[in-house]
């Protein structure tokens, strides 16, 4: 599989809180803005993503690299569970949902 084209889904990749972030627009239509999404990698190696257009927060069920397809492969094979189960502090989660949100609004 190739590369996403930049000039059709753009992209974001950022170094926040020493853990790599990515935002990509993945081009489905779930919202005027389709469907943009931010992700980080964990310190367990598992991967928080958030759908603003959706308003959903997931984490990827087992550890894997940080990537649009990765994140995309948990999201629609269902191998994912919620945040909270993961990250449980109310305070901690909070902060890396707004900051992911907030990442993929500009997109």
């Amino acid at each position: 599989m190739s590369a996403p084209d930049e000039t059709t889904r753009p992209g974001r990749n950022e170094e926040t809180m020493e853990n790599k972030t990515i935002s990509f627009n993945t081009g489905r239509h779930y919202s005027a803005n389709g469907q943009r999404i931010a992700a980080t990698k964990l310190e367990c190696g598992r991967v928080l993503f958030v759908d603003v257009d959706r308003r959903l927060e997931y984490v990827t069920a087992a550890p894997c690299e940080l990537s649009e397809r990765n994140v995309m492969r948990a999201y629609d094979y269902n191998s994912t569970t919620d945040a909270y189960s993961v990250i449980p502090d109310y305070e901690i989660r909070t902060k890396l949902c707004s900051e992911l949100e907030a990442l993929a609004r500009k997109l």
